[in-house]
């Protein structure tokens, strides 16, 4: 399965890494990355079934980095494709969360 980050998805993912360099050590920051690629590799083998976000358009979130951030994400299973939409941390604003 081919896993495709949206050009926000990629600037918040790589802010998050940012942020964790700046306040804590490199195993914290493994640590997510390991978390993220969890999630990928559970969507692939359909091991965990994530809750909705939207259910409508079948948009799923993840919780990671001890629950502070969420990513959004579709599966568009005839592309064999994961879609990330955003990674949110979720003591932000929730209007400022970005809708495709």
């Amino acid at each position: 399965m081919q896993v495709v980050l949206s050009k926000v998805a990629d600037i918040h993912y790589n802010e998050i890494l940012a942020q964790l360099s700046k306040k804590w050590t490199e195993k914290e920051i493994r640590v997510f990355i390991s978390e993220y690629e969890s999630v990928v590799e559970n969507v692939k083998i359909k091991l965990v079934s994530y809750p909705y976000y939207s259910k409508k358009d079948k948009i799923q979130f993840a919780l990671m980095g001890k629950k502070n951030v969420k990513m959004f994400f579709k599966v568009y299973p005839k592309e064999n494709t994961l879609f990330v939409f955003d990674f949110f941390i979720v003591r932000k604003d929730p209007n400022k969360l970005y809708k495709p």
